[in-house]
């Protein structure tokens, strides 16, 4: 049982050109993780000062966050985005990379709050379903102290 409350859906994006069609292809890598803290108090912060470059969202992730695959519930475990790319398979892996939702490119991550598993659905479809859904921009690796965790600032 995990001390956080949250759970989020996180989204590495993948595109790539069948060469049989020459059509660009959207893959989804789909991981559900269970045991986040996600503090959208910043928000507030962005509101009353004005400053709109300021993260929306504070996400913490434990080391020891519960990760499955979004669609077959198998396990997963984290691998740093180099490692993550370069995996021929990817099925019980998962990252995270800064950069997302908005310009939807290979390589892109974001993460939505609760379950949401659309694997064949791209990002813009995607934040029009949900209300939560983040582009990370700043990923802190906080390997340390009682709680080893991950600290991302997304918006």
């Amino acid at each position: 049982m995990s001390m956080f409350p949250h759970t989020i859906t996180m989204y590495n994006v993948e595109i790539y050109t069948d060469k049989t069609t020459f059509k660009d292809v959207l893959v989804n890598h789909i991981t559900i993780l269970r045991g986040v803290l996600l503090d959208a108090s910043k928000a507030v912060n962005v509101r009353e000062s004005g400053l709109v470059g300021a993260d929306a969202v504070n996400l913490y992730i434990p080391f020891s966050v519960v990760a499955v695959d979004g669609v077959t519930r198998a396990p997963k475990e984290y691998a740093g985005p180099v490692e993550f790319w370069r995996a021929e398979d990817k099925s019980r892996l998962w990252t995270m990379s800064i950069g997302g939702t908005k310009a939807q490119v290979d390589g892109s991550c974001f993460f939505v709050k609760g379950e949401a598993v659309h694997p064949d659905l791209d990002a813009q479809a995607i934040e029009m379903m949900y209300d939560h859904v983040y582009g990370i921009t700043t990923i802190d690796e906080k390997d340390f102290g009682g709680l080893p965790h991950w600290e991302i600032g997304a918006s």
